[in-house]
């Protein structure tokens, strides 16, 4: 079995649907902790007539500590919900795709309220129905194992019973892959290059949320991942 992983993340960009794609099962890290400074996790860039939009899911942070991403909670949800929907209509709304993205996501919202977990993973999964992947996806907490590094990553493969491990392309940068062949995994990374494809808003920006590409391909959208995806066998 060929795995991957990924951290719950908000409306993620091409290259983590790629690793799905990839994939026979994802295991996603929700247990791993919310990084304190910059991260993907609660954050993406989508595309205004100015160029990239930042656009972050305000969390709880002040008297907390350490949070694991499924503990987190949004700081006014209300708020953020409103802007968000309002974000995707000023720069989305003459998308064919925009009606359909907007009245889902509006529910999402409403349903998920303050739960963080439940609100990245309903739209990573609404974004995966759109681009038709159906790879499984499995949660760590679903798991029950805990830990850090690349340990809990071979604890993980070999809860589910895997033999390879896709990463992105450089990721052995920040850890020995000798661990993993040790342990007996074959280890491939994917890299992703953005093909070019049509949006909205002047010159093309690669590694924008996979949501921007939806409005600009629609169902189109998963042969662009395709395309802008090579595996690299170690």
């Amino acid at each position: 079995m060929r795995i991957s992983f990924g951290q719950p993340a908000f409306i993620p960009y091409g290259g983590f649907f790629s690793r799905q794609l990839n994939s026979d099962l994802m295991i996603l890290l929700d247990d791993s902790q919310f990084a304190r400074g910059f991260t993907f996790v609660n954050r993406n860039r989508l595309k205004g007539p100015a160029g990239e939009v930042w656009v972050t899911i305000p969390v709880k942070k002040k008297h907390l500590g350490l949070q694991t991403i499924r503990q987190l909670r949004l700081h006014q949800p209300e708020i953020f919900s409103a802007r968000f929907l309002g974000l995707l209509r000023h720069y989305y709304g003459h998308s064919i795709y925009y009606p359909a993205v907007s009245l889902e996501f509006k529910a999402i919202l409403d349903s998920a309220q303050d739960n963080f977990l439940q609100l990245v993973l309903s739209f990573l999964n609404s974004l995966r129905s759109w681009l038709k992947i159906d790879t499984p996806q499995l949660l760590q907490s679903e798991i029950g194992l805990s830990g850090q590094g690349p340990q809990l990553l071979i604890d993980l493969a070999r809860e589910v019973k895997a033999s390879e491990l896709v990463f992105p392309y450089l990721a052995d940068r920040h850890f020995d892959p000798l661990k993993f062949k040790s342990a007996g995994l074959k280890l491939l990374f994917l890299k992703y290059n953005q093909v070019p494809y049509p949006q909205f808003w002047g010159n093309f920006l690669p590694n924008l949320s996979a949501l921007d590409l939806y409005f600009g391909c629609g169902p189109g959208a998963r042969q662009v991942i395709e395309k802008s995806s090579r595996i690299i066998a170690t």
